[in-house]
């Protein structure tokens, strides 16, 4: 049944009673409740800080606590981690809505050696590569590289035919091509190969870099990361196809783990502005600059919009699985119904921002979809308010806002640098505003990447407040003017 309109004396004491609630309420010392109003950009970049940051990065540092695998994918460590992030975004009133999902972990107990030409290597020389599985093999070095540092990219082992005519029980030996680890692991093991072994082309010693297969499908023989002394003796015994002995003990097993998603609501249904970082840290170090710095940015400038309304709804990532393959942002994007992808404005992905030798990255992709170009701009002209000089960079998608552009989103971010060596452009960029404490060009931005050493006193704190308060000024326009970006 229909509600009858009242009538006219009920209607005007019903408007005299409205009209009196807030002044009683006032008489009685009770405010009437605020009306949340738009955040102010200026305002909110302001309130990013290195102190704050530093907060947040102590609070991280405190919840996964000093034992390993620090924050990785189905540690206790990680669960915390989720946990703190989750406390401190209601905290600051935003809805916050886990992701849980059933996936792939990777387990390392140690136990992994080799042995060749009278030497014995192990756990702090090799790693077993992300979802290889374990195995013990025994047979000849064959070398596909002849010097160790070989360029990046020139390498071969992408293809069955680079590993022609391999003796049994071949152990391959290869450096860093132009194709995934993993498209080399499939390649070797189809020519016949028994294990393999990734050569990391310029790692200082006493450095290995474990990489990811992506995922356990398909792989059959074990594969382990090395260091630059245990790569040099493998390289003197494939001279010679000397026998070497390699045994490894990690393993795949399922985990239940869960990205973490908060949102900001709008006053203007049908925009969503989206920033995300990645939550997890690989096995071998605690990941504060990779990515804790990224983790802090996004919960400092959570709290700093906490009691806001923009235009556009504000939604935070707190990715699991980045360092296993992107899974926890390929899962979430994959699931997006092309209505609510379209929604989505722009993603801003905030993947390492403080390096200690790093400068200010804003992500410049060819390719990249539709409103990533304006995206780019505006986000620059933010990191430049913030006091920095912006310089594009190329990820080649490797972080994850790639799910995001193969579907159809606008993608942005900022970045610090990573293990690669600083190039004389960026250098002379990150210089800019203060002669003689810019990066170090030739060095590498973070020379703790994914290493042990990526604590507390790695992080570069100046530079980190620089790219948060510049994302943060960049989130707020976008989210008060969705025009900007609208395409």
């Amino acid at each position: 049944m229909r509600n009858r309109p009242a009538r006219p004396a009920v209607a005007l004491l019903l408007g005299i009673v409205a009209l009196l609630i807030p002044l009683v309420a006032t008489a009685c010392g009770v405010p009437p409740a605020p009306t949340a109003a738009p955040p102010d950009p200026g305002e909110v970049a302001a309130a990013i800080t290195e102190e704050g940051l530093r907060a947040r990065l102590v609070d991280l540092a405190a919840a996964t606590g000093d034992a390993a695998p620090y924050r990785a994918v189905g540690s206790a460590g990680y669960d915390a981690a989720a946990e703190m992030v989750e406390r401190e975004l209601r905290a600051a009133g935003w809805t916050v809505t886990p992701d849980e999902y059933a996936g792939a972990g990777f387990v390392d107990e140690g136990g992994t050696s080799l042995e060749v030409g009278g030497l014995t290597f192990g756990d702090a020389d090799l790693r077993a590569m992300i979802f290889a599985p374990a195995g013990e093999v025994e047979g000849p070095v064959i070398t596909l590289d002849k010097q160790l540092d070989a360029p990046v990219g020139s390498a071969k082992g992408c293809a069955v035919t680079h590993y022609s005519l391999l003796p049994e029980n071949a152990i391959v030996v290869v450096s860093q091509g132009p194709c995934p680890r993993r498209d080399q692991v499939i390649a070797a093991q189809k020519a016949g190969a028994a294990a393999f072994v990734a050569v990391h082309p310029g790692v200082p010693s006493g450095v290995v870099f474990r990489p990811t297969l992506i995922e356990p499908g398909a792989l059959e023989i074990p594969a382990v990361a090395v260091s630059r002394d245990v790569a040099a003796a493998l390289l003197e015994a494939g001279a010679t196809r000397e026998t070497a002995r390699l045994v490894t003990r990690a393993r795949t097993r399922e985990v239940l783990t869960r990205s973490i998603i908060a949102e900001l609501p709008g006053t203007e249904p049908g925009a969503v502005i989206m920033l995300g970082a990645h939550l997890d840290s690989v096995l071998d170090g605690p990941g504060i600059n990779d990515d804790g710095s990224g983790v802090a940015a996004l919960l400092e400038i959570a709290r700093a919009l906490g009691g806001t309304r923009p235009r556009a709804t504000i939604r935070l990532a707190f990715w699991s699985g980045e360092e296993l393959g992107l899974h926890g942002s390929y899962r979430y994007a994959t699931t997006l119904s092309s209505e609510d992808a379209r929604l989505i404005l722009v993603y801003a992905n905030v993947d390492m921002i403080a390096s200690p030798n790093g400068f200010a990255g804003v992500y410049d992709e060819p390719g990249a979809p539709v409103g990533s170009a304006a995206a780019r701009e505006l986000l620059a002209s933010a990191v430049e308010r913030a006091g920095g000089t912006p310089i594009g960079v190329d990820l080649g998608g490797g972080s994850d806002h790639r799910a995001f552009a193969e579907s159809g989103v606008a993608t942005a971010g900022v970045f610090s640098g990573a293990g690669e060596p600083v190039s004389a452009e960026q250098a002379a960029a990150s210089g800019a505003q203060a002669p003689g404490s810019g990066a170090v060009a030739g060095q590498p931005a973070d020379a703790c990447y994914h290493q042990s050493c990526d604590d507390l006193a790695n992080a570069n704190l100046r530079l980190a407040r620089v790219l948060a308060a510049g994302l943060a000024d960049f989130t707020v326009r976008v989210a008060n003017n969705p025009e900007l970006l609208r395409h």
